[in-house]
């Protein structure tokens, strides 16, 4: 499903961001990708969306080898992945049931089981009372849940999530990775970026852990980060 060969990710002529990753994900699996503050998660989600070009190395994703993608393809590509993002990224003008629903109408869903789908799921993240709010009116746990739910609605092969409960309570934490459980027992493989190891542990999936940010390894202070799983 993913695979990285020595990639690594610099800005200009800075130390790397991420510096010679090599590790592939199976389809089907669910990994967490841990690390402190600054060291890469969120870059590393960006090169598996394909938002971002490695400096060096190769990226493969459904086994094909991204470098040979054109801006066609990378669309294509991009319709099968669900990205859960730290800042939501909501449409303003539409309401919480038209965020959600957004991928499966460009899917081409016919509008009355669209909608009856979209509310459930939206009940199911405690959402029903809100269907036809628009995100200003929402508190910023309650956009971060319609954004989830936005993801994983029409099931798709890779679910790529940037701290996904970063701005709910634990008990409503726990509810939404159970969620995220359930897609990948349907058949998606889940990446889920947290510094939230003791909630990550509770689910005792693989971990992928970046080492440096805002806690550097001994005599090594660059940002920089490897993965081991």
């Amino acid at each position: 499903m993913v695979r990285f060969d020595k990639v690594s990710l610099r800005y200009g002529a800075a130390a790397p961001v991420l510096d010679d990753l090599s590790f592939h994900l199976e389809p089907g699996s669910f990994h967490f990708i841990l690390g402190a503050s600054g060291a890469g998660k969120s870059s590393l989600l960006q090169l598996m969306y394909l938002w971002q070009r490695p400096s060096e190395g190769r990226i493969s994703l459904f086994g094909r080898d991204t470098r040979e993608l054109n801006r066609h393809d990378k669309a294509l590509m991009r319709r099968r992945i669900g990205v859960v993002f730290q800042d939501f990224r909501l449409l303003d003008h539409l309401t919480t049931l038209e965020n959600v629903a957004l991928p499966l109408r460009v899917a081409g869903r016919n509008r009355p089981s669209l909608d009856e789908h979209t509310a459930e799921l939206l009940s199911w993240v405690g959402l029903g009372d809100h269907l036809h709010n628009y995100p200003p009116t929402l508190s910023g746990g309650q956009q971060q849940r319609v954004a989830i739910a936005r993801a994983v609605i029409a099931r798709p092969s890779l679910l790529l999530a940037d701290e996904p409960t970063g701005n709910v309570d634990d008990r409503l934490a726990l509810r939404l990775l159970y969620l995220f459980e359930e897609l990948n027992k349907m058949g998606t493989t889940v990446v889920i970026a947290t510094h939230n190891e003791a909630l990550a542990e509770r689910f005792r999936q693989p971990m992928i852990r970046l080492t440096g940010g805002d806690a550097p390894l001994p005599g090594d202070r660059r940002r920089t980060a490897k993965a081991r799983q």
